[in-house]
């Protein structure tokens, strides 16, 4: 995986610039790396290749590779870590993924150094996850970590009380935090923590105002239980464009359900709706799947919100409202540089506009 090569060369990357791997010192050995970050051999090549590419490594006899004598290397400024706490289950780690990726693109240009630590876990046990948490942070207070992206855990039933928690730990141990893409309060409270994301209550008020224009007033909102705080807001913004449109009994339209199963097929069939606004672009990825093979005859028509990479490839491309990750990234990395060097600045919220992407999925 692409982004599982990223993670290990920035932290080899991270080692040879700390000194823990010093000049000359021979790497691990492939198959002793494959089992180090449990993944592939393949995945092990692709970072040998990058690193070699990069000047980092070189090739010697007995097919090792060793750190290269610097030739007028760049030092590192910052070292950021990332904090992304996730179930295994969790739908929305490719479009989060690839925001890390586009966060680490921007180290050599900012000067920073980024450690991206692992945090799938497979538990429900809140302790469990929480002393996973503990270790990451204390594996990062020992690289003398200067800031933290993080991204508030989500469907888990407790997920708040988790990330109250992680919070409370990055300020035991003093350590900068940006939230990334969601906040750990449920809305209207706020963390105490700067926020980079979307503007998720305007995201969701233009989405289903599409839908409006296009002369439809029966519309859905459909998302699973225990999501990120966002889905909270993005359904804020959808009942205030049906209520500026005069469209008002709509208790029984916001479907939050643990799984996208036939029961919701036969609910929108029951409600007589044929316009469905998804929580993100997976959700709407299920509900169209699903509904072509148990109810062909009706179709349905969905936004959403995200624009994963699988959004237009799919049999019915998906409209949907587009998450700027590089330009997020970049003023997350700014924001964090900016809260490490004056640590006095308020908590901000930064909202980077999102962009509205029609596709077949919404009939137009």
């Amino acid at each position: 995986m692409a982004n599982k090569s990223e993670q290990i060369y920035q932290e080899i990357v991270l080692q040879i610039k700390n000194g823990v791997l010093n000049c000359n010192s021979a790497l691990p050995s492939s198959s002793d790396l494959s089992l180090i970050y449990k993944t592939s051999r393949p995945t092990i090549s692709k970072v040998f290749s990058k690193l070699k590419n990069e000047g980092f490594i070189e090739g010697k006899q007995g097919g090792k590779f060793y750190v290269k004598p610097p030739k007028d290397q760049q030092v590192s400024k910052y070292i950021f870590g990332i904090l992304a706490p996730r179930l295994e289950q969790d739908e929305s780690r490719m479009i989060l993924d690839s925001l890390y990726s586009e966060i680490a693109s921007l180290a050599n240009d900012y000067q920073f150094s980024l450690l991206w630590a692992g945090m799938l876990t497979k538990s429900q046990d809140i302790q469990s996850i929480l002393n996973d948490v503990e270790k990451v942070i204390i594996n990062y207070t020992k690289n003398n970590i200067n800031g933290i992206f993080f991204t508030p855990l989500e469907f888990h039933p407790y997920a708040n009380i988790i990330n109250q928690k992680i919070t409370d730990y990055l300020s035991l141990y003093k350590i900068p935090c940006i939230l990334l893409e969601r906040d750990y309060c449920v809305f209207p409270c706020r963390g105490n923590a700067d926020l980079v994301s979307i503007d998720n209550i305007a995201a969701g008020y233009i989405v289903t105002n599409h839908f409006i224009q296009q002369k439809n007033t029966r519309i859905a909102f459909l998302s699973k239980s225990d999501s990120a705080n966002t889905i909270a807001l993005r359904i804020i913004g959808y009942k205030q464009a049906l209520y500026d449109a005069g469209i008002t009994k709509i208790n029984d339209w916001i479907i939050q359900v643990p799984q996208i199963d036939e029961t919701v097929i036969n609910h929108l069939a029951k409600l007589n709706i044929k316009h469905v606004v998804c929580g993100n672009d997976f959700t709407a990825m299920q509900l169209i799947s699903l509904n072509q093979r148990i109810n062909p005859k009706q179709k349905l028509f969905t936004i959403s919100f995200d624009d994963a990479d699988y959004a237009g490839h799919l049999s019915t491309p998906l409209s949907t409202y587009k998450q700027p990750l590089a330009s997020i990234a970049l003023t997350a990395v700014e924001t964090l540089i900016q809260r490490r060097n004056n640590p006095t600045l308020p908590t901000r919220t930064i909202y980077v506009n999102g962009e509205l992407v029609i596709r077949a999925s919404s009939g137009a």
